[in-house]
Protein backbone atom coordinates (compact mmCIF):
# COMPACT_ATOMS: atom_id res chain seq x y z
CA UNK A 1 0.00 0.00 0.00
CA UNK A 2 2.66 2.63 0.61
CA UNK A 3 4.00 1.85 -2.68
CA UNK A 4 0.95 4.26 -4.39
CA UNK A 5 2.06 7.16 -2.61
CA UNK A 6 5.22 6.95 -3.75
CA UNK A 7 4.09 6.33 -7.28
CA UNK A 8 1.91 9.75 -7.02
CA UNK A 9 4.62 11.83 -5.83
CA UNK A 10 6.93 10.20 -8.45
CA UNK A 11 4.30 10.88 -11.35
CA UNK A 12 3.82 14.36 -9.69
CA UNK A 13 7.31 15.73 -9.67
CA UNK A 14 7.15 14.20 -13.47
CA UNK A 15 4.58 16.37 -14.65
CA UNK A 16 6.05 19.58 -12.63
CA UNK A 17 9.47 18.67 -14.76
CA UNK A 18 7.79 18.29 -17.85
CA UNK A 19 5.53 21.43 -17.12
CA UNK A 20 8.90 23.50 -16.37
CA UNK A 21 10.26 22.06 -19.35
CA UNK A 22 7.19 23.15 -21.69
CA UNK A 23 8.09 27.02 -20.27
CA UNK A 24 11.51 26.85 -21.04
CA UNK A 25 11.22 25.71 -24.56
CA UNK A 26 8.56 28.64 -24.83
CA UNK A 27 10.77 31.03 -23.55
CA UNK A 28 13.70 30.04 -25.04
CA UNK A 29 13.48 27.30 -27.37
CA UNK A 30 14.61 23.32 -27.56
CA UNK A 31 17.71 25.02 -29.36
CA UNK A 32 18.36 27.27 -26.28
CA UNK A 33 18.02 24.78 -24.06
CA UNK A 34 20.83 22.41 -26.14
CA UNK A 35 23.21 25.29 -26.69
CA UNK A 36 23.16 26.31 -23.20
CA UNK A 37 24.29 22.16 -22.12
CA UNK A 38 26.94 22.80 -24.69
CA UNK A 39 28.19 26.05 -22.65
CA UNK A 40 29.20 24.36 -19.85
CA UNK A 41 30.78 20.94 -21.65
CA UNK A 42 34.11 21.53 -23.44
CA UNK A 43 34.51 20.65 -26.52
CA UNK A 44 36.32 17.33 -25.74
CA UNK A 45 33.88 16.33 -24.05
CA UNK A 46 31.77 13.22 -25.16
CA UNK A 47 29.77 10.87 -23.18
CA UNK A 48 28.52 13.45 -20.35
CA UNK A 49 27.29 15.76 -23.39
CA UNK A 50 25.49 12.90 -24.97
CA UNK A 51 24.35 11.76 -21.93
CA UNK A 52 22.48 15.17 -21.61
CA UNK A 53 21.56 15.59 -24.71
CA UNK A 54 19.65 12.61 -24.55
CA UNK A 55 17.88 13.05 -21.67
CA UNK A 56 16.61 16.62 -23.18
CA UNK A 57 15.41 15.13 -25.97
CA UNK A 58 13.18 12.74 -23.79
CA UNK A 59 11.95 15.17 -22.60
CA UNK A 60 11.41 17.26 -25.37
CA UNK A 61 9.79 14.50 -27.18
CA UNK A 62 7.07 14.36 -24.25
CA UNK A 63 6.53 18.59 -24.56
CA UNK A 64 7.07 19.40 -28.11
CA UNK A 65 4.77 17.56 -30.53
CA UNK A 66 7.20 18.74 -33.51
CA UNK A 67 10.21 16.80 -31.49
CA UNK A 68 8.42 14.14 -31.68
CA UNK A 69 7.14 13.58 -34.23
CA UNK A 70 10.85 13.84 -35.86
CA UNK A 71 11.65 11.43 -33.72
CA UNK A 72 9.32 8.85 -34.41
CA UNK A 73 9.50 9.67 -38.27
CA UNK A 74 6.16 11.64 -39.23
CA UNK A 75 6.16 12.84 -42.41
CA UNK A 76 4.79 16.35 -44.15
CA UNK A 77 3.57 17.81 -47.27
CA UNK A 78 2.54 20.71 -48.51
CA UNK A 79 1.53 21.57 -52.67
CA UNK A 80 2.31 24.98 -51.82
CA UNK A 81 5.66 24.39 -51.06
CA UNK A 82 7.13 25.00 -54.44
CA UNK A 83 10.79 22.76 -54.77
CA UNK A 84 11.48 19.40 -54.59
CA UNK A 85 12.71 19.15 -51.21
CA UNK A 86 10.50 21.26 -49.15
CA UNK A 87 6.77 19.20 -50.56
CA UNK A 88 7.37 16.18 -48.90
CA UNK A 89 8.89 14.00 -46.74
CA UNK A 90 10.23 13.04 -43.51
CA UNK A 91 9.51 15.68 -40.51
CA UNK A 92 12.40 17.74 -39.82
CA UNK A 93 12.96 21.61 -38.77
CA UNK A 94 14.62 22.54 -41.78
CA UNK A 95 11.58 21.55 -44.11
CA UNK A 96 9.12 22.47 -41.37
CA UNK A 97 10.74 26.12 -41.88
CA UNK A 98 10.77 25.86 -45.33
CA UNK A 99 7.23 25.30 -45.53
CA UNK A 100 5.95 27.69 -43.08
CA UNK A 101 8.68 29.97 -45.22
CA UNK A 102 6.77 29.46 -48.88
CA UNK A 103 2.93 29.72 -47.55
CA UNK A 104 3.28 33.40 -45.53
CA UNK A 105 1.18 34.59 -48.28
CA UNK A 106 -1.35 31.43 -48.20
CA UNK A 107 -2.36 31.29 -44.36
CA UNK A 108 -4.96 28.54 -45.73
CA UNK A 109 -2.16 26.01 -47.02
CA UNK A 110 -2.95 22.50 -47.20
CA UNK A 111 -0.58 20.79 -44.73
CA UNK A 112 -0.90 16.95 -44.20
CA UNK A 113 1.31 15.40 -41.47
CA UNK A 114 0.86 11.68 -41.77
CA UNK A 115 -2.02 12.51 -44.68
CA UNK A 116 -4.08 14.36 -41.56
CA UNK A 117 -4.35 18.28 -42.55
CA UNK A 118 -3.00 20.25 -39.97
CA UNK A 119 -3.67 24.26 -39.74
CA UNK A 120 -0.74 26.02 -40.93
CA UNK A 121 -1.14 27.96 -37.47
CA UNK A 122 -0.74 25.10 -35.54
CA UNK A 123 2.47 23.69 -37.15
CA UNK A 124 4.02 27.32 -36.68
CA UNK A 125 3.17 26.86 -32.99
CA UNK A 126 4.41 23.37 -32.82
CA UNK A 127 7.91 24.84 -35.08
CA UNK A 128 8.11 27.87 -32.19
CA UNK A 129 9.03 25.64 -29.20
CA UNK A 130 12.33 24.31 -30.84
CA UNK A 131 13.47 27.06 -32.69
CA UNK A 132 14.05 30.93 -32.06
CA UNK A 133 14.17 34.30 -34.07
CA UNK A 134 11.26 32.95 -36.35
CA UNK A 135 8.88 35.30 -37.57
CA UNK A 136 7.03 33.47 -40.35
CA UNK A 137 3.69 34.40 -39.33
CA UNK A 138 0.94 35.05 -42.49
CA UNK A 139 2.05 38.43 -44.74
CA UNK A 140 -0.45 41.04 -44.10
CA UNK A 141 -1.80 42.39 -47.20
CA UNK A 142 -1.42 45.69 -46.24
CA UNK A 143 1.87 45.49 -46.05
CA UNK A 144 4.15 48.02 -47.49
CA UNK A 145 7.20 46.03 -48.08
CA UNK A 146 6.28 44.11 -50.87
CA UNK A 147 8.47 44.82 -54.07
CA UNK A 148 5.32 46.23 -56.46
CA UNK A 149 4.92 49.02 -53.18
CA UNK A 150 8.50 49.62 -52.41
CA UNK A 151 9.16 50.41 -55.83
CA UNK A 152 5.78 52.25 -56.08
CA UNK A 153 7.37 54.17 -53.15
CA UNK A 154 10.67 55.02 -54.35
CA UNK A 155 8.94 56.52 -57.55
CA UNK A 156 7.40 59.03 -55.33
CA UNK A 157 10.81 59.70 -53.51
CA UNK A 158 11.98 60.30 -56.54
CA UNK A 159 10.07 62.55 -58.01
CA UNK A 160 9.37 64.38 -54.93
CA UNK A 161 13.44 64.67 -54.49
CA UNK A 162 13.98 65.94 -57.74
CA UNK A 163 11.22 68.18 -57.64
CA UNK A 164 12.55 69.75 -54.87
CA UNK A 165 16.37 70.10 -55.70
CA UNK A 166 15.42 71.46 -58.98
CA UNK A 167 13.60 74.40 -57.24
CA UNK A 168 17.65 75.09 -55.98
CA UNK A 169 18.93 75.45 -59.41
CA UNK A 170 19.73 78.63 -60.82
CA UNK A 171 18.10 79.17 -63.41
CA UNK A 172 15.39 76.56 -61.51
CA UNK A 173 14.32 73.31 -63.58
CA UNK A 174 11.82 71.69 -63.53
CA UNK A 175 13.50 68.42 -62.39
CA UNK A 176 16.98 67.08 -61.05
CA UNK A 177 17.26 63.48 -62.31
CA UNK A 178 20.57 62.96 -60.75
CA UNK A 179 18.73 63.94 -57.36
CA UNK A 180 15.58 62.07 -58.49
CA UNK A 181 18.01 58.82 -59.10
CA UNK A 182 19.55 59.10 -55.90
CA UNK A 183 16.45 59.77 -53.19
CA UNK A 184 14.56 57.04 -55.27
CA UNK A 185 17.43 54.79 -54.23
CA UNK A 186 17.57 55.41 -51.06
CA UNK A 187 13.90 55.04 -50.19
CA UNK A 188 13.97 51.66 -52.05
CA UNK A 189 16.59 50.79 -49.73
CA UNK A 190 15.40 52.10 -46.74
CA UNK A 191 12.05 50.31 -47.20
CA UNK A 192 13.99 47.25 -47.39
CA UNK A 193 15.79 47.33 -44.73
CA UNK A 194 12.66 48.54 -42.90
CA UNK A 195 10.43 45.20 -44.51
CA UNK A 196 14.06 42.74 -43.25
CA UNK A 197 13.37 43.89 -39.79
CA UNK A 198 9.43 43.92 -40.28
CA UNK A 199 9.31 40.75 -41.81
CA UNK A 200 11.77 38.57 -41.49
CA UNK A 201 13.78 37.31 -38.38
CA UNK A 202 16.03 39.50 -36.01
CA UNK A 203 19.43 39.64 -37.79
CA UNK A 204 21.99 39.94 -35.03
CA UNK A 205 20.22 36.61 -33.64
CA UNK A 206 21.21 33.24 -34.73
CA UNK A 207 19.09 32.49 -38.00
CA UNK A 208 16.40 30.09 -37.70
CA UNK A 209 17.53 27.79 -40.51
CA UNK A 210 20.81 27.51 -39.09
CA UNK A 211 18.79 26.70 -35.42
CA UNK A 212 16.56 24.37 -37.40
CA UNK A 213 19.24 22.48 -39.10
CA UNK A 214 21.32 22.64 -35.87
CA UNK A 215 18.21 20.41 -34.08
CA UNK A 216 17.93 18.18 -36.63
CA UNK A 217 21.13 17.28 -36.51
CA UNK A 218 20.48 16.57 -32.67
CA UNK A 219 17.32 15.45 -33.71
CA UNK A 220 18.27 12.92 -35.91
CA UNK A 221 21.32 11.43 -34.01
CA UNK A 222 19.14 10.32 -31.48
CA UNK A 223 17.71 8.49 -33.81
CA UNK A 224 20.43 6.99 -35.93
CA UNK A 225 23.70 7.03 -33.18
CA UNK A 226 22.77 8.48 -29.84
CA UNK A 227 25.73 7.94 -27.95
CA UNK A 228 27.35 10.40 -30.99
CA UNK A 229 25.43 13.00 -29.73
CA UNK A 230 28.21 15.52 -28.75
CA UNK A 231 29.22 16.10 -32.28
CA UNK A 232 26.09 17.76 -32.98
CA UNK A 233 26.81 21.01 -31.07
CA UNK A 234 27.02 24.31 -32.61
CA UNK A 235 31.14 24.85 -32.94
CA UNK A 236 31.06 21.71 -35.20
CA UNK A 237 28.16 22.93 -37.68
CA UNK A 238 29.05 24.35 -41.04
CA UNK A 239 27.60 27.69 -41.65
CA UNK A 240 27.07 29.09 -45.13
CA UNK A 241 28.24 32.31 -46.80
CA UNK A 242 26.17 34.41 -47.97
CA UNK A 243 27.75 34.56 -51.41
CA UNK A 244 29.54 31.11 -51.68
CA UNK A 245 25.89 29.38 -50.44
CA UNK A 246 24.24 31.44 -52.79
CA UNK A 247 20.48 32.97 -52.98
CA UNK A 248 18.73 29.57 -53.59
CA UNK A 249 19.65 27.61 -50.68
CA UNK A 250 20.73 24.49 -52.21
CA UNK A 251 24.09 24.17 -49.74
CA UNK A 252 21.15 24.77 -46.85
CA UNK A 253 19.00 21.67 -48.22
CA UNK A 254 22.08 19.34 -49.54
CA UNK A 255 23.10 19.43 -45.88
CA UNK A 256 19.42 19.01 -44.87
CA UNK A 257 18.89 15.67 -46.87
CA UNK A 258 22.81 14.89 -45.59
CA UNK A 259 21.54 15.33 -41.67
CA UNK A 260 18.29 13.27 -42.74
CA UNK A 261 20.20 9.98 -43.95
CA UNK A 262 22.71 10.47 -41.50
CA UNK A 263 25.92 11.37 -44.10
CA UNK A 264 26.24 14.56 -42.05
CA UNK A 265 27.91 12.74 -38.91
CA UNK A 266 30.94 12.04 -40.48
CA UNK A 267 31.44 15.90 -41.67
CA UNK A 268 30.89 16.59 -38.13
CA UNK A 269 33.64 14.24 -36.91
CA UNK A 270 35.50 15.75 -39.33
CA UNK A 271 35.28 19.55 -38.49
CA UNK A 272 35.25 18.57 -34.78
CA UNK A 273 39.09 17.25 -35.35
CA UNK A 274 40.06 19.80 -37.11
CA UNK A 275 39.01 22.02 -34.14
CA UNK A 276 40.12 20.39 -31.51
CA UNK A 277 43.30 20.41 -33.62
CA UNK A 278 43.83 23.94 -33.85
CA UNK A 279 43.41 24.60 -30.20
Amino acid sequence: MSAAPADNLASLDRAMQLSNLRHEFEERTFYGAAVAQERVAPLTETTSLAGAKRRLIEDAVAVAPLAAHIVRGSRIECSLADDAYACRGPVTCFRVHEILRKTRGHPEARILLNDTPLPREELLTMYRLLVPNTNLEPLSPITLYTLPRILAMAVVGGVVAGAWMGRQHSPEVGMDFRAAFLGGGLVAAGMTLLGQFALSRNVFKTAPWNAALYNDANLFLYRQEPAALFLARREFMERNHFIKGGLNGRRYHERAQAIETGAYTAVLRQRREQLLART
